[in-house]
């Protein structure tokens, strides 16, 4: 602190916090829809909670208040919360009251709220179901049970916990797989064989489950079209993607393995090895990666090339001919540095086209592992998590609510 008055890191910290209560005050108004974002123990609960006192003081009935949270813990501390405040009005001074109600309302309080303050204690406990401040799971099971057959959902359904939703989704996932392996010829085989061979350090079964953890996302990435036979769900997929990750429509992999090949010619290759090993021992070094590629089949030229234009961390060589082969062949430079940019640029194509194959055969593995979990799902006549607020977000949405 300064010898005569607050520091700046005081005065600081105070505009911080009157900031915080004005923005509080103002998600608390039920007049005002609000969104509220922070991190935790910042005063989300204590906000709602005072929404709810408002909303009740302004003379809205119990039964008419729907306070929603994630978790069971959260719904019973705010209802404690509420319940408590109630409580505190209903023997508490005038002063003390008027004073806390002003603070609520950020105005001073009128003599029916000062009223109603001491009656709502009574008010709420006598309301027939009492005040509704329940997770949004619990909401969404008591309406689809009230509503099955507009939900579309088995009426009397079970609710999964955790461990039988990852049972039935393991079981999926080796159907999936049993399939897969007995059909090799099939798309799905096609696409086991991809994400395998693209997945590392064997983690084929972390990238899958990932994929299921985004149930929404998948289910959203997958376009059937029924008027096209041909269309096996997963073309506009591939369309979203080649646009998401800058992919013409038209690149193959197999144009881009030509142009790769065909970059240098032998004539070519041999004219610039004689070049380099006539220079330092850099250039010898040179000279032997060229040989490489002359010696190396069609299957394994571009990755020859890989190492004649890319160093082994993937960075592009900077000195593809030391500085007195440049002078002394300035023809021989040039041809390989254009190779080299030529490469860059099909070499980022491939790999752009890498990335779509193996989320196209993500998005096609996780998709049939979903569909078989549906079916048993409907055969247990079951509901998981996602599904009740699916369900419950659909019904609302429909005409029939």
């Amino acid at each position: 602190m300064g010898l005569f008055g607050k520091s700046k890191l005081e005065v600081a910290r105070e505009a911080r916090l009157e900031e915080t209560q004005r923005s509080q005050a103002a998600a608390a108004d039920p007049a005002t829809s609000a969104w509220v974002s922070a991190n935790a123990g910042t005063g989300k609960t204590h906000v709602l909670t005072m929404r709810v006192l408002r909303l009740l003081l302004n003379g809205t009935l119990p039964e008419r208040i729907l306070a929603l949270t994630y978790t069971k813990a959260a719904a019973a501390e705010m209802s404690k919360r509420v319940f408590a405040r109630l409580a505190e009005w209903v023997t508490m001074p005038d002063a003390e009251l008027k004073a806390k109600l002003a603070e609520l309302l950020d105005r001073a309080p009128t003599g029916p709220e000062m009223q109603r303050a001491r009656q709502l204690f009574a008010i709420a406990i006598e309301t027939p179901g009492g005040l509704k401040v329940q997770t949004i799971h619990a909401f969404c099971e008591r309406l689809l049970q009230r509503f099955p057959l507009e939900a579309g959902v088995p009426p009397g359904f079970a609710i999964l916990d955790e461990h039988e939703r990852n049972q039935l989704l393991a079981e999926a996932a080796d159907e999936m797989l049993a399939e897969a392996t007995a059909a090799p010829d099939s798309p799905l085989a096609g696409a086991l064989d991809t994400a395998v061979a693209y997945a590392t350090d064997g983690n084929f079964d972390q990238l899958l489950l990932g994929v299921l953890r985004e149930q929404d996302w998948l289910a959203a990435a997958v376009r059937l079209d029924d008027e096209d036979e041909d269309d096996d769900g997963f073309v506009e997929a591939e369309k979203i993607y080649r646009r998401a990750i800058g992919l013409g429509a038209d690149v193959r992999m197999a144009e881009l393995d030509e142009q790769l090949v065909a970059l240098l010619s032998d004539a070519e290759l041999r004219r610039l090895q004689g070049v380099l090993t006539s220079g330092s021992a850099n250039d010898i070094k040179a000279s032997e990666r060229i040989a490489a590629v002359l010696r190396a089949g069609p299957a394994g030229r571009i990755d020859a090339l890989r190492g004649v234009f890319l160093t082994t961390g993937g960075e592009p060589r900077k000195n593809l001919l030391t500085q007195g082969l440049v002078a002394a062949h300035p023809g021989a430079h040039a041809l390989l540095t254009r190779a080299q940019g030529a490469f860059l640029a099909l070499d980022a194509e491939r790999r752009k086209l890498a990335l779509l194959d193996a989320a196209i055969a993500l998005i096609r593995l996780g998709n049939a592992v979903l569909q078989r979990y549906g079916e048993a799902k409907a055969r247990c006549a079951a509901l998981d998590f996602d599904d009740l607020v699916a369900r419950t977000a659909s019904l609302l949405r429909s005409s029939a609510a």
